[in-house]
């Protein structure tokens, strides 16, 4: 009867031991999924690719990345306008791709709208063909940002491409979501950590090493599209484009705007927005990722009359603002710094009338509040860049421009 009992128990201690390695091993190989499929470089055939913060940041890079949609523009303005083709073979051949389809179908609609809408002095020959093609390839640079962007149709006058995929700031929350869902800290397995803990998670990626260097390629993208933009502006053969379609200056104008706002608005999203949380939402943290800016302070505080509303009556109140801003620029771009160093005056004077032409309905809540702040702050920074890039290309010698419009204050009165 003893040896029966000896052996019971050593039959128990040994089943229980396995089923424990298997709980350790089933909550390892959890770990490692997750930590996979947010943080690898090499991810593999993961279900869903989009999760990972690596595939993100190079779908965020497409566009001007190597044949993407804002290379291939770039590529066809530097043929000269006056060739129907051009002059080496293996260009003719990559412009005959991205020349091909849907935009050959959108080309061939703009060139016959400038036929018929020649001006009287009458254009080029190579004018109609040649500009109906830059249109045709600048549409598909706005549909890609748009998705990429994620602005809300309400707050454009650009119509958002019938595509159903997320934007980068989407992506990057689903991205943070699947790993908390999957994610099981060392010592714990999936019956003592039964709910994914906001703190621990927040704790454990921010002291990440990989997520670090993840999150700043993310940044690194977001910077060098809006240069990608900006350069674009200043190339002289777009600048013969819109000579002939002046329309699309102001079309780049807003785009730049656009993807100037959604950098902005997703250094304020927390990432963990979507994580469940196991106690009180109000006590537990999410993560704000931020990239390290310098800050330039040295305009003063500004005070003025806000503009009317649009339909404001002769009655209608006087608002005052009080206001004071700094402006963001990547760490250690001194060149910038320089720049903003010697235009004190005319950064004051700009500031002061940027704040002049806003209304009271510009600093109201809305739906789009969020939204609506990174557009006013990117309208703002938008125009210090297009006089900056005149004289510095972004890109070259880690020049990317101001990024961030920091409201200090402002404090608005009105005068009944």
């Amino acid at each position: 009867m003893v040896s029966i009992a000896v052996l019971l128990f050593a039959l128990v201690i040994i089943i229980v031991v396995m089923l424990s390695s298997l709980e350790v091993r089933v909550a390892r190989e959890s770990r490692k999924n997750a930590f996979q499929t947010l943080l690898s470089r090499s991810p593999g055939e993961l279900d869903a690719v989009d999760l990972n913060l690596n595939l993100i940041t190079l779908s965020l890079r497409k566009p001007f990345s190597s044949d993407g949609s804002l290379d291939n523009l770039v590529h066809f303005l530097s043929k000269d306008p006056g060739r129907r083709e051009f002059a080496g073979a293996g260009d003719r051949r990559r412009a005959a791709n991205y020349l091909d389809g849907e935009t050959a179908d959108r080309a061939e609609r703009y060139i016959a709208e400038l036929n018929i809408s020649q001006s009287p002095e009458g254009l080029p020959e190579w004018t109609p063909e040649y500009i109906g093609k830059v249109r045709a390839l600048f549409d598909n640079v706005r549909d890609d940002l748009l998705i990429i962007s994620g602005i809300p149709g309400s707050l454009t006058d650009f119509s958002r491409p019938d595509q159903d995929e997320d934007s980068i700031t989407m992506k990057t929350e689903a991205a943070v979501a699947r790993f908390a869902k999957n994610w099981i800290p060392r010592g714990e397995t999936q019956k003592t950590y039964e709910s994914s803990d906001r703190k621990i998670i927040r704790e454990y990626l921010l002291g990440s090493r990989k997520f670090s260097r993840r999150m700043t390629g993310l940044d690194d993208g977001w910077k060098e599209l809006a240069a990608s933009l900006y350069n674009l502006s200043i190339n002289p053969q777009w600048g013969i484009a819109v000579h002939y379609r002046p329309e699309l200056e102001s079309e780049l104008n807003e785009l730049t705007i656009i993807v100037l706002a959604s950098d902005i608005y997703r250094r304020n999203k927390d990432l963990m927005g979507l994580v469940a949380d196991s106690g009180n939402d109000s006590l537990s943290p999410g993560i704000l990722w931020r990239p390290e800016f310098s800050y330039y302070k040295n305009i003063p505080e500004l005070t003025g009359l806000l503009s009317p509303s649009s339909e404001a009556s002769e009655e209608e109140d006087i608002t005052i603002f009080f206001s004071k801003v700094n402006i963001g620029y990547s760490f250690q771009d001194g060149r910038t710094q320089t720049w903003l160093n010697r235009r004190k005056d005319w950064l004051t004077d700009y500031f002061n009338l940027f704040f002049t032409k806003k209304t009271l309905e510009s600093f109201s809540e809305k739906k789009d509040y969020e939204w609506e702040t990174a557009l006013l702050k990117a309208e703002g920074l938008n125009e210090i860049n297009e006089k900056i890039v005149q004289s510095l290309p972004f890109g070259k010698k880690k020049v990317y421009g101001v990024r961030d419009l920091a409201l200090v204050k402002v404090n608005l009165m009105t005068n009944p």
